[in-house]
């Protein structure tokens, strides 16, 4: 008998039990199980490869995303808190299906699920539920349910078991085998998934050249149960399945976003949230400025790394120091599951520092500044008594009613205005530092990302290139978190942090804020290489949500590599004086020039840190007001020999309203003038500026390729390679004109072509 018992289990295809069934489920045949009907789990029978089964129908509005079980009572009153479901499911679509089930934590808490990956073939899976308490307190009074928003759900056959059925099934990393995926990891880059890992998805993201994923690792989620109750078996058993996968971890370590502060800090005096100027109303993300925080933060590091700095597992560090999300930017827009921890809370797109502790900040900052009351009333237009009374701007009069003042003009509205957000701007930047610099103490050898987002408006409180100064003097990095599936748009919002990290000495990462289509799969590649980047991040379902998607990552990922120096000797003027009195339209106009040519930015920060002795043309296409001081510095740039190309701008003005960077740059002649070594000029619309750009790099040496506007965007990654990404609508032939030769290149459409010359 026992050898007849070794002969059945050695075939995958035979399974044997050694467990009771409590509860047993098939089309047409069930006992003490029940599948059900519910508004969001609609579902019908029909044979499907072979087999009788229940599969989900596919209805848009409203969602249909459940297969809803409800177990007899008497079967609910045998089953404790483990439960064990063998379910035969048809491997279509690409993903994991999930689970949720009643639990002491509540109706619908996450479980485990099994992996689908599209082998079209009938299969059988294995979840372990644990701390269930069946209560048929879902929909319809369900006690459990399957969930699959990508796709159908084809169910044949489900068991109920309170033990484990000691049954041997293959494994995911066999499975995934048996299809024969194999990606390789990107070259010199971290490829990050996020959110979380497990048993079944871990080895298919290890499958496809990932090297770390990413955890959302709050306060809230490791000292929830009180002060000093520290609870980390959540992320423990992440480290686990990583570890066992290959793998390694990016913990994004939040403090200060609503959801990331645990109740009982919430509920104590150490709390102190941020207000927003515009309403006096609180929010529930603490205040940058509250005294208690720092501690508390430093002590949440410590703990962390005492748990896992030298556990082997970390890739990089992300720190997520504010907003509603955790990046390096202020309240802007939450809601979803923002709220899902802390209830709502008053959150927009605003100015969050009316409280005590902020205008004492933006008071010592306005008397370093002025240094006598006077100089603060003539540069601002008030009558204050002295300067220790200095207040936000539009506390009185209204805030949309003082910006109107800005947009008309008004010189001193001008100054006052910039003062405050560039005050605002730079609390977040020193937030930062504080935050990479306390990092650094307990992970000195661990690369450290800070987390960033948005377009940088002013509302917003980031300068993204102080940032990467910032994070340059802890050899640290920034992950900016904007991009999405148009490569124009990302270049636009990203490349910011690109050029000053290069700069500065950052290393910089991208990351998308949604979803992404298949066109978005390769733009971000091609973006994130072409930039010089050392990490990608992405959301895993925007990949394995398909075969095609996992087949278009799987096609363009050996371009997915670091680039230490692309070459780039064009810089484009990046507006920040003039986009903080005027906010736009800069990005679209950014995005329209990346077709011509591949730029990198310089704004009035970098200006003042050498950044232009990096290029040998500056363009200008947008910000007709300039500092004074730095129409000086670019004078004396083009003198060495730069060139000074400005589209589509009759005249530069002062924040005073005066002509004086007019005259600092091209005196009495308005249409360009020789300046020293170098020289300036205007020109009218984007095929003039092509124009003298072509004429100018070619003088000055360099290789010229596809100066027009045409979905094909080019990029010199080494003196005689480029990368090329044809997003037009066919396929195209380009030009490369270097060192008095012209070569032709075929550029097929929807994909990246590597040329060397």
């Amino acid at each position: 008998m026992r050898l007849l018992l070794a002969i059945l289990l050695s075939f995958g295809s035979i399974v044997v039990c050694f467990a009771d069934q409590v509860a047993h489920w098939q089309p047409n045949r069930s006992v003490g199980i029940e599948l059900i009907t519910c508004p969001d789990g609609q579902w019908e029978q029909r044979e499907v490869n072979g087999r009788e089964a229940a599969v989900l129908k596919k209805i848009d509005n409203p969602p249909n995303y459940y297969l809803y079980f409800r177990f007899a009572p008497d079967v609910r009153a045998k089953l404790g808190s483990e439960v064990y479901l063998l379910v035969d499911f048809l491997d279509e679509g690409i993903g994991t299906v999930g689970t949720e089930f009643n639990a002491v934590s509540g109706p619908y808490t996450p479980g485990p699920g099994y992996l689908l990956i599209g082998s079209g073939e009938w299969e059988r899976g294995l979840i372990h539920l644990t701390d269930a308490k069946f209560a048929g307190s879902q929909n319809g009074g369900a006690d459990f349910r399957f969930v699959y928003p990508s796709g159908p759900i084809s169910i044949a056959k489900l068991e109920v078991y309170t033990q484990d059925p000691k049954i041997k099934l293959p494994t995911p990393q066999e499975r995934i085998m048996k299809i024969a995926w194999s990606t390789p990891a990107p070259k010199d880059m971290f490829y990050t998934f996020g959110n979380d890992a497990d048993e079944n998805t871990a080895p298919l993201y290890k499958s496809l050249g990932v090297t770390s994923i990413e955890s959302y690792v709050t306060w809230e989620s490791c000292e929830r149960n009180g002060e000093g109750l520290w609870d980390w078996s959540r992320w423990d058993k992440q480290v686990k399945v990583l570890k066992e996968n290959g793998l390694k971890w990016v913990p994004f370590l939040i403090l200060g976003p609503a959801y990331s502060t645990p109740g009982w800090f919430r509920a104590s005096h150490e709390h102190f949230p941020c207000r927003c100027l515009e309403h006096g109303v609180d929010s529930k993300i603490e205040s940058l400025w509250n005294p208690n925080l720092p501690k508390r933060i430093e002590r949440f590091i410590s703990e962390f790394a005492k748990r896992y700095g030298k556990s082997g597992v970390i890739e990089s560090v992300l720190l997520g120091i504010q907003g509603d999300f955790g990046e390096a930017i202020y309240s802007v827009t939450g809601g979803g599951w923002t709220f899902q921890i802390p209830g709502e809370y008053h959150n927009h797109a605003g100015f969050w520092c009316d409280d005590q502790y902020a205008l004492a900040d933006f008071r010592k900052f306005v008397a370093a500044r002025y240094k006598t009351v006077e100089e603060l009333n003539k540069a601002w237009g008030t009558g204050y008594s002295t300067i220790g009374d200095a207040d936000f701007p539009g506390r009185k009069e209204g805030l949309n009613t003082f910006r109107e003042r800005v947009s008309k003009g008004n010189s001193q509205a001008r100054r006052r205005w910039l003062d405050f957000v560039e005050w605002y701007r730079e609390a977040m930047t020193r937030w930062a530092d504080w935050w990479i610099e306390t990092t650094r103490k307990y992970f000195p050898d661990t690369p450290i990302y800070l987390c960033t987002g948005g377009d940088a408006k002013p509302e917003h409180g980031a300068n993204f290139a102080e940032q990467c100064r910032v994070a340059a003097k802890h050899k640290a990095g920034v992950r900016i978190t904007n991009e999405g599936s148009n490569y124009a748009a990302n270049f636009a919002l990203t490349r910011w942090v690109a050029s000053a990290g290069r700069h500065y000495g950052a290393y910089f990462g991208f990351e998308p804020a949604g979803a992404e289509d298949e066109t978005g799969i390769v733009a971000r590649i091609y973006n994130a290489t072409t930039s010089g980047a050392n990490q990608l991040h992405d959301y895993n379902p925007n990949i394995v949500n398909s075969r095609r998607t996992i087949d278009q990552q799987r096609k363009h990922i050996k371009y997915l590599f670091h680039v230490p120096k692309p070459i780039i000797p064009v810089a484009l003027w990046y507006p920040n004086v003039s986009l903080t009195l005027n906010w736009i339209n800069f990005i679209g106009k950014a995005a329209w020039f990346r077709d011509y040519i591949d730029y990198d930015y310089v704004d009035e920060t970098m200006l003042h840190t050498d950044a232009l002795k990096h290029y040998k043309v500056l363009v200008v296409i947008h910000g007709n007001v300039m500092e004074t001081a730095d129409a000086r510095k670019i004078a004396e740039w083009v003198k060495s020999g730069g060139q000074l190309v400005v589209m589509d701008m009759p005249r530069f003005e002062s924040v005073e309203a005066t002509s004086d960077p007019e005259v600092i740059l091209f005196g009495d002649h308005p249409e360009g003038r020789t300046l020293g070594k170098g020289r300036v000029k205007r020109v009218d619309g984007w095929d003039a500026l092509a124009s003298e750009l072509e004429s100018t790099l070619t003088r000055l040496g360099y290789s010229v390729c596809d100066l027009r506007k045409d979905g094909v965007f080019a990029t010199q990654i080494e003196p005689n390679r480029f990368l090329f990404l044809n997003v037009s609508q066919s396929d195209a032939t380009v030009e490369i004109r270097s060192s008095g030769s012209v070569t032709k290149h075929s550029i097929p459409v929807g994909t990246i072509t590597d040329v060397k010359l």
